[in-house]
């Protein structure tokens, strides 16, 4: 097979790295993705970040300023299912592609727009590049580094976030289209990844909730019972554990000596706040006793124990980890350069439409002669007839047996766009009940039934419960959905036409799959921590984004292109997407050769102030301005508003890269002469892409902006157990059929009753049900 999307044409006129992952998604899952680019290619056209983002894809050429360039996109555009661009507020429209245009002429196809901050709203006008949204939105102040000030964030977190919105957005607005017949706009933006990705700690509730700790002496999880920062040991090598799991704190403080100091809890360990001993211990024993033994005793311990910890790699090293190899998600790809390169590949795993390897990134133009082998597919034609859906998920049920956020995550986002998503929870509630703020991101607008799999009647429960779903999501360690009677033979016996989503922390099997996966222990696996931290330093304790946040979006992506194949082929069939493979995949910029050489895509400075001269802070006489200055005009108009000479060492785009170091030395000079409002006026008058640090996260403040609420962009509600509340909405905006918030997070069993008799049961069989199977513990039922 060629995969989910086998058959599915998309053009992509984008440009930067939200869309190019997005689109190159689609490729590794056999769509024909289609760059339509500029005569000759960008200037950035032999770079690492093209020859991963565009790998699979054809290159065809056109001016899209001329009237030759425009035919060239209207023939490809007149056999295409989807059209991508990222010109920006407006852009299109003056090249003639705008989607009013576009949709009269192809009323059939999708029409995807990404920008830096949507098309409305008082930010629409500002320049979209991730690091001046960093920077604007105070995301740089969020980020903690190695010192004061801003820090340029070395993860692009915003990047994947968008990119993942972005191909939801699309395989949500297809769905729609094979059913109602017509193509429709789909618009994200930068604004909208950064969102997404803020749900996870991000909101405000009347009774000030949260399970993070944001000021005092403890900032962080503070007196929580949790530990999962990054230590280093005795060799010099760091590691992650955590504490997530049931005991698993206390089994941590016995291993590292600390046990006979270190309560016993019955019940959630989190739910109850660590003592002034115990507090002491946490935030400043701990580190010391980890430096007492080599990283590879402490892992043996921990995992002998049951308790999650992983090592923290750089990139590169990750190649080289068993599961990883196990796995066999990296691919190699010819490289002019390096001979051969080593890249992270597709990811999820199919049972019935494994996609092809992908091909490398082409050259400019590679595929001028090829248009005429361009045409659409039957497979994807629309098929409308039934009733048509205002939501693109519409009629689309899910039930969701995870426990913790990621999994949960990922089913939220559907829900989100209309599916109806069952959470099956147990009668003690989910572990991460305690933590509303997670709770509320990953379990807002879903149904809820509390019920005891461990009973005959609460696994006859389940089962029809899956009888009658589309999808099963689930994220048990392997083995342990068999023992209750959710494994996917036992589920497909029940229902032969469902899609088996499994989202576990390694894989179904190999060498890690049996250990425990929190965040963001893989994201310190795969080499976040090191990515954000700077040349030559230690690792951060976290990057902003992580595997709970990635699993989620890939496995929304994941449950998507499921359902396109089942609607396409009618087959269902069972798919695995665990959070090491997303978590591989948000490395997917940085290659390494067969020797294992680091061919990063980009690499963030010692200082944490940037990626390159022309893109990373500078300190201002009164504090910092951000820049990002692509292409030889915009170079012209940063030298010509500082007033400054242009000599030959920056003449060109390969001149200003040879000459890196004397450029930021002369611009250095040049900003600390200026004060911060002075050095912005001055390259905003000019056009050129700037930014003034905020110097707080601009987060929660944005969810009392009105343009926020009106742009659903943020949701207002009342919820029974946090009281008034503002959180991230809609993320994804489709015009004919929208998302829609449904309510907060549902309460312990809210659903119970209700969802039984929908299965069949009868009035006396539903209140038996209740007493037993559904009946919550008296604490938990108060809770609730």
């Amino acid at each position: 097979m060629a995969g989910p999307l086998d058959g599915l044409v998309v053009i992509d006129a984008s440009w930067g790295m939200p869309a190019a992952i997005s689109t190159m998604m689609l490729a590794d899952y056999g769509a024909r993705v289609v760059k339509l680019e500029r005569p000759g290619g960008p200037a950035d056209v032999n770079s690492a970040l093209r020859k991963s983002t565009d790998r699979g894809k054809w290159s065809v050429e056109a001016d899209l300023h001329s009237a030759e360039g425009r035919a060239i996109a209207d023939q490809l555009l007149a056999d295409a299912d989807v059209f991508v661009e990222s010109f920006g507020s407006g852009g299109a429209e003056a090249l003639g592609l705008g989607y009013d245009r576009l949709h009269e002429k192809f009323p059939e196809l999708v029409y995807c727009s990404v920008t830096g901050y949507g098309n409305d709203g008082p930010l629409a006008s500002r320049p979209g590049y991730e690091a001046l949204l960093n920077a604007r939105l105070g995301q740089m102040a969020e980020q903690v580094g190695h010192r004061e000030g801003p820090i340029f964030m070395g993860h692009p977190t915003v990047s994947y976030g968008t990119a993942f919105v972005t191909t939801i957005g699309i395989l949500s607005a297809l769905r729609a289209r094979k059913i109602n017949g017509a193509g429709q706009k789909v618009d994200t933006s930068l604004l909208d990844g950064m969102l997404a990705i803020s749900s996870m700690n991000w909101w405000w509730n009347e009774k000030d909730i949260s399970y993070l700790a944001r000021s005092g002496t403890q900032t962080g999880f503070g007196n929580k019972r949790l530990i999962t920062d990054p230590f280093q040991c005795a060799d010099g090598k760091w590691l992650i554990p955590h504490t997530g799991g049931p005991g698993s704190y206390k089994r941590m403080m016995d291993v590292l000596g600390f046990g006979d100091r270190t309560q016993t809890i019955d019940g959630p360990e989190m739910a109850v706040p660590l003592d002034e001993v115990e507090l002491d211990i946490a935030r400043n024993k701990v580190p010391e006793a980890f430096r007492s033994r080599p990283r590879d005793e402490w892992l043996e311990l921990f995992h002998a124990a049951d308790i999650a910890a992983l090592p923290v790699l750089h990139p590169e090293e990750t190649f080289e980890d068993d599961q990883v190899q196990f796995a066999e998600v990296a691919i190699e790809l010819p490289d002019d350069e390096h001979g051969t390169l080593r890249q992270i590949g597709p990811v999820i795993r199919f049972e019935k439409s494994t996609p092809a390897g992908p091909e490398r990134s082409p050259f400019p133009g590679e595929h001028n002669e090829r248009i005429g082998d361009l045409s659409r597919s039957a497979a994807w034609a629309p098929e409308p007839g039934g009733a048509p859906v205002s939501a693109p998920l519409q009629g689309v049920k899910i039930v969701d047996f995870s426990s913790y956020f990621a999994t949960g995550f990922g089913a939220r986002l559907l829900s989100d766009l209309g599916a109806d998503v069952i959470k099956v929870e147990p009668l003690v509630g989910d572990q991460m009940r305690p933590l509303g703020d997670l709770f509320e991101g990953a379990n807002r607008g879903k149904r809820n039934i509390a019920l005891d799999m461990r009973t005959p009647e609460g696994q006859e429960i389940a089962h029809r419960l899956v009888a009658e779903a589309d999808v099963v999501m689930q994220n048990y360690r392997p083995g342990k959905a068999e023992k209750i009677g959710l494994g996917y033979e036992q589920l497909k016996a029940v229902n032969p036409n469902l899609i088996y989503a499994y989202l576990p922390g390694f894989g179904s099997a190999g060498p890690k799959s049996s250990l425990k996966s929190f965040a963001p222990l893989v994201s310190g696996l795969v080499g976040l921590n090191f990515e954000g931290a700077g040349e030559g330093n230690a690792p951060i304790r976290r990057v902003i984004g992580n595997e709970d946040l990635y699993n989620g979006f890939l496995g929304a992506v994941t449950v998507l292109l499921a359902l396109h194949h089942r609607a396409n082929t009618g087959a269902a069939q069972y798919v695995e997407s665990p959070q090491l493979h997303s978590s591989l995949f948000v490395i997917s910029e940085h290659s390494a050769t067969l020797d294992g050489t680091a061919v990063p895509a980009h690499q963030l400075d010692s200082e944490q102030t940037g990626l390159s001269p022309l893109y990373r802070l500078y300190r201002t006489s009164d504090g910092w301005i951000a820049i990002a200055v692509f292409g030889d005009a915009a170079f012209e108009r940063l030298t010509s508003a500082l007033g400054l000479t242009v000599d030959s060492r920056f003449a060109t785009t390969a001149d200003r890269a040879e000459n890196a170091d004397v450029l930021a030395g002369v611009l250095a000079a040049s900003f600390a002469e200026l004060d911060s409002a002075t050095a912005f006026k001055l390259l905003d008058d000019k056009r050129v892409p700037v930014e003034i640090p905020l110097d707080h996260p601009i987060m929660p403040e944005l969810l009392w902006e009105e343009w926020a609420l009106e742009s659903q962009r943020v949701v207002e509600h009342h919820h029974p157990e946090y009281g008034w509340s503002r959180e991230v909405g809609m993320v994804i905006h489709l015009s004919d059929t929208p998302g829609r918030f449904k309510g907060g997070s549902p309460r312990l069993g809210q659903h119970s009753a209700e969802i039984l008799g929908e299965l069949g049961y009868g009035t006396d069989e539903i209140a038996a049900l209740m007493a037993t199977v559904c009946a919550l513990p008296t604490a938990a039922a108060k809770e609730s």
